[in-house]
């Protein structure tokens, strides 16, 4: 069983990969186990007038001894730690919430858009060590080419193929990244004891509307998605991450404890 913690960590790099986007890197402590679609808060190591609450980041990669987290400057909190320094102390709570649930299958696609390529190369690095056979996929929109994350050494060979777009075709390709993965053909059945191909999504809430209406259409079922929501606490404190079921009771459920992965067939968008 994974257990939360509160730590310090101190800031090991921090590397520019596109416009306002950065990868932070922090030393992973030993025995911590953290699967593909756990969360973390992040905030500052000591009481500051500037910044109060925790900021949520998908863990996007593990290796190499360390955490990576892919961070893009939206507002007061993101800039805090893109103005960090390495060597200066952060409080890391987590792992947190429900990851992705790695079933068997022979193709695996997943669907990102913007800071939403976070949490797929954790994912993929467990599914090729487990699904040596499986095939991986990424599916990833910006709205322009400078928003285009530049991947790291290795981590383009976790997927056996890497499509690009972007809305306005200065990169890739032109068009939504959702209509991209959708011609890309396979079966949409995901329930049928290994075959077909599993659907993963993470990006903004009107990509993963559209891509939620698109599952639904080709009768896809089983799809996972990871949800981007405000939060301030990450343990179901604050009720601020409410999102509201659509097929199953309870009517709501909090994000940061039933998620960041959920259905998307049970979410009323």
């Amino acid at each position: 069983m994974t257990h939360a913690a509160s730590r310090t960590l101190p800031l090991q790099a921090l590397d520019d990969v596109a416009e306002a986007t950065s990868w932070l890197r922090f030393p992973a402590p030993e025995g911590a186990v953290v699967e593909p679609g756990h969360f973390f808060m992040l905030s500052p190591a000591a009481p500051t007038g500037s910044l109060f609450l925790g900021r949520p980041f998908s863990i996007g990669d593990v290796s190499d001894g360390a955490w990576h987290f892919l961070l893009r400057v939206l507002g007061r909190g993101t800039a805090w730690l893109r103005a960090l320094e390495p060597g200066t102390p952060v409080r890391v709570v987590g792992p947190l919430g429900r990851p992705f649930a790695r079933r068997p299958r022979t193709l695996h696609r997943m669907v990102a858009g913007g800071v939403g390529l976070a949490p797929f190369f954790h994912l993929a690095r467990a599914l090729r060590a487990e699904q040596p056979g499986a095939r991986i996929e990424l599916y990833y929109g910006e709205r322009t080419a400078r928003a285009h994350t530049a991947f790291q050494p290795g981590q383009e060979l976790l997927f056996d193929a890497v499509e690009r777009f972007t809305d306005d075709a200065t990169l890739g390709k032109g068009g939504t990244v959702v209509d991209g993965a959708l011609a890309s053909g396979g079966s949409p059945e995901t329930e049928s004891g290994g075959e077909g191909i599993a659907w993963y999504g993470c990006g903004p809430h009107p990509m993963l509307r559209a891509f939620a209406a698109r599952l639904e259409e080709h009768g896809a079922l089983g799809a996972q998605v990871s949800l981007e929501e405000r939060m301030g606490c990450g343990f179901g404190v604050c009720q601020a991450c409410v999102v509201t079921n659509r097929r199953q009771p309870p009517r709501y459920r909090l994000l940061c404890v039933d998620g960041p992965v959920v259905d998307p067939a049970e979410v009323a968008w």
